[in-house]
Parts: C-alpha cells; sequence; structure tokens
C-alpha cells in the first residue's frame, strides 16, 4: 500500500499487471512441469525398443502414458499407421505436422498476457513518469520553489511508478523468454521424434 500511496493512480495498473502476470507464470510452470516433463531423449529408448520388435501397438499403449506433446504426436503417427498400414511418407510427415500443430496452442496458451505484462509495464511505468514530472512542475509553477515537498512530491511518484514497473516488467521478461526457450525445445522435440519414427517406416 505505501507504493500505491505514493506512486499514484498508476500504481493500480502496476498492481494489475503484477497479478496478471503472475497467474500466467503458475499457470504455465503447473503446466510444463505435468505436461511436459518427460522429453523425446526419455522417450526414445523404450519407443525404439518397441518398434525394433515391431510391436506398434505396445508403443501406442507406451505413448498412450505419456502425458507430453512429443508423445501425443509419436502416438498419433502410429496410431494413423496402425488404422490405414501405409507406408507413405509424405501422408505420414502430414499427420505428424498435423499433431504437432494441434499441441503449438496448448503449449503457447497465455504467453501472450505474459508478454503483454513483460512489454506494457515499463510503460505504464514511463507514464507515471511523465504525469508525476508534470506535475512537480506544475507545483513549482503555482507554488515556486520556496516549499520542497511540493516538487518532491511530484517527483516521488515519478519514481516509484518508474521503479514499480521495472519491478514488474524485468522478472515477467526474463521469465517470458524463458518459457519460449522451453516451448521452442519441445516443438524441436516433436519434429525430431515423428522424424526418427517416420524414417522407422522408409526401410
Amino acid at each position: 500500500m505505501y507504493w500505491i500511496k505514493n506512486g499514484g493512480f498508476l500504481m493500480y495498473f502496476i498492481l494489475l499487471m503484477s497479478v496478471l502476470g503472475t497467474g500466467v507464470i503458475i499457470e504455465r510452470f503447473i503446466y510444463f512441469r505435468t505436461k511436459e516433463k518427460n522429453d523425446f531423449s526419455d522417450i526414445k529408448p523404450v519407443l525404439r525398443k518397441y518398434i525394433e520388435e515391431d510391436n506398434v501397438k505396445g508403443a501406442i499403449g507406451y505413448l498412450s502414458n505419456s502425458k507430453s506433446s512429443t508423445g501425443m504426436v509419436l502416438k498419433e503417427v502410429l496410431s494413423f499407421w496402425n488404422k490405414t498400414n501405409t507406408t507413405n511418407i509424405v501422408t505420414l510427415e502430414e499427420k505428424a505436422r498435423e499433431a504437432a500443430l494441434s499441441q503449438i496452442p496448448l503449449l503457447e496458451r497465455n504467453m501472450w498476457l505474459l508478454s503483454i505484462v513483460a512489454h506494457t509495464t515499463p510503460l505504464i511505468g514511463l507514464l507515471g513518469t511523465v504525469t508525476g514530472m508534470i506535475k512537480a512542475f506544475q507545483a513549482v509553477a503555482i507554488h515556486g520553489t520556496g516549499d520542497a515537498k511540493i516538487l518532491a512530491s511530484g517527483i516521488s511518484e515519478a519514481l516509484f511508478t518508474t521503479a514499480g514497473g521495472l519491478f514488474v516488467a524485468i522478472p515477467a521478461l526474463i521469465i517470458y523468454n524463458y518459457y519460449n526457450r522451453k516451448i521452442d525445445e519441445i516443438i524441436n522435440d516433436m519434429e525430431k521424434g515423428s522424424t526418427e519414427v517416420i524414417n522407422y517406416f522408409r526401410r
């Protein structure tokens, strides 16, 4: 409350952004922690064993227990092959691409909100800086420079909003870029995993 009291009404917007950003960070952390904890390097040894034994149904059953995006894509490819028994590589690649595209919205869910927080909050802080300085100079124009408290009040508001905006934006931007990196790694896993599985049918 001290920061809000001294930072002016724009601090409420910064507070709202911090709550929104924190909510997205927690939601994405839970998602990646529970759904994407197994990457392709974890799945690959077991999957290879099933495929080398020509036990595609066993591989599908194994992948059914995987909650990861990579596991879901590989399951779709193998299930499609099991149903159609097609060895047409182009068709299998299209199926893999279709399955991967269906997973990407789940990976990127709410990331746009975190991006807004990371990129908009510093601007709100900057706006607070401008309005605070305007107040300070207006006070000087009206009351003169005899009372330093009048000038200090506006400058204080400017600095509080600037600091508040940066305090929220910096960790949001760091975590936003970390999550984007995580998403890129998962997409790369999906592509690599589906390519390796489809290459099996080239033989």
